[in-house]
């Protein structure tokens, strides 16, 4: 799998489903590159990895994909100090790149799942710029029949606080677009985005 074939694969994660994380599709082709991978030995195929990583950052800069990338090399090649034999050790990391994707792909509904009982009936929450993981923690407390309103900042250039308000919308929550923090005073809850978990956390 050549530098362009990385990076088109990676764009047609990106477009399948646009809710996807960044890091997602990064380790859904890396993954697909470690079963593409023709090199001979561990050491050269972490040189491949390493370097795919690499071309997936200069395609997204985004942190997401950097330390997703990094967090599945060292999730993957721990098991190649278990097996002398390069194709069983393969196998085995491609086995574990299964399980780590799968692990990844569940986070965001995990994070709901433990968040949203920090937003308590009749709360007024503030939020600032557009993200999935937040949406989501908003959307299962909505789920649970919580009421609750929420304050969102805006966010230039990108007008990501925007497409949060409208999103919320959608949910039939409550909120009102503001600009700067002048509702501090009447917040109780702030919940900012964390897309992007570094590996050293």
């Amino acid at each position: 799998m050549n530098e362009q074939e990385l990076v088109e694969y990676f764009r047609t994660q990106m477009r399948k489903d646009p809710d996807m994380a960044s890091a997602v599709a990064a380790i859904r082709t890396l993954l697909e590159f470690l079963k593409r991978d023709t090199g001979e030995t561990i050491f050269g195929l972490r040189e491949s990895l390493t370097g795919a990583t690499d071309c997936l950052t200069g395609e997204d800069s985004s942190v997401a994909v950097s330390s997703a990338g990094e967090l599945f090399l060292r999730f993957i090649s721990l098991t190649s100090l278990e097996h002398q034999d390069l194709s069983r050790c393969k196998k085995v990391m491609e086995e574990r790149g299964e399980l780590f994707l799968q692990k990844i792909s569940m986070s965001r509904a995990k994070v709901a799942k433990l968040c949203h009982t920090f937003i308590k009936d009749g709360a007024k929450i503030l939020t600032h710029s557009y993200s999935r993981v937040v949406l989501r923690v908003l959307e299962k407390a909505a789920a649970e029949k919580k009421r609750f309103s929420v304050y969102v900042t805006e966010s230039q250039p990108d007008a990501a606080g925007e497409q949060m308000a409208e999103a919320l919308r959608k949910l039939d929550i409550p909120d009102q677009h503001i600009q700067g923090l002048d509702q501090e005073g009447q917040v109780q809850t702030i919940c900012l985005p964390a897309e992007h978990v570094l590996q050293a956390a």
